[in-house]
């Protein structure tokens, strides 16, 4: 696939010139100018290389299909978006950290059962989580995502929230563990949906495998929420059948 992308061009004189200004922004007693000196000499690195390799670790994404868009709407933020998820459901938290998400998720969805699920549970304030629950049933699971979502019933859940490892192949066997453990009609929301971090400085393939999964699985574009760096979340709906 073909992608708007414009590769800058480096010429030798262009390269001592930039050689030269991160070099002293290096030896800098600046901080901000020495984390910019490094983050120039990472542009550098990445764009003298081939498209073709420049596009792999950027995590191009394909086009999501029209039909998908058809009925998308704009949300301020997460929190907002989340008024759009059914109250009283079986609701799980894929990558929950310490849990301050997972309130948010009690608090606004009201779900009768609550399923959080990390790789680690040692920073969960499980006590916190469970008093926003307010009489709903929560469970915690540790391990591995996509592997604890499969042992999960199928067609259980009416939404999953996916936060777990950002890597697109890690998000891409989430996606389709959440997708057997949704019902049909059912939501499932995805946080940082792109294809690079800039607090991170670092590629993400959730756009990448989210809209692999979505063209492939029939699923709807409900929503988008947006965040001040970018790192948006993309709200998909299961079809009905």
């Amino acid at each position: 696939m073909d992608h708007p992308l414009k590769l800058p061009s480096y010429g030798p004189l262009s390269f001592v010139r930039k050689a030269a200004g991160v070099a002293g922004g290096f030896f800098s007693r600046d901080p901000a100018r020495r984390l910019d000196s490094g983050q120039r000499l990472l542009v550098y690195l990445l764009w003298s290389r081939p498209r073709p390799e420049i596009e792999r670790h950027l995590e191009m994404a394909e086009r999501i299909n029209d039909d998908a868009l058809a009925h998308s709407r704009l949300y301020a933020d997460r929190e907002a978006m989340l008024g759009a998820v059914p109250k009283g459901g079986a609701i799980a938290e894929v990558g929950v950290y310490e849990g301050a998400f997972s309130k948010r998720i009690a608090r606004v969805c009201r779900p009768r059962t609550l399923d959080l699920i990390d790789i680690d549970l040692g920073r969960l304030d499980e006590a916190g989580v469970r008093a926003a629950v307010e009489g709903g049933m929560l469970r915690a699971h540790e391990g591995d995502s996509a592997a604890l979502l499969s042992t999960l019933s199928a067609a259980s859940f009416d939404m999953i929230y996916v936060d777990a490892d950002h890597s697109y192949a890690s998000v891409a066997k989430d996606l389709a563990a959440a997708h057997k453990a949704l019902k049909p009609g059912g939501l499932m929301m995805c946080n940082d949906y792109t294809n690079w971090c800039s607090p991170s400085v670092a590629p993400y393939g959730v756009a990448r495998a989210v809209n692999e999964f979505v063209n492939r699985e029939g699923y709807a574009c409900a929503g988008l929420a947006l965040h001040p760096a970018g790192l948006y979340d993309i709200l998909l709906q299961k079809p009905p059948t």
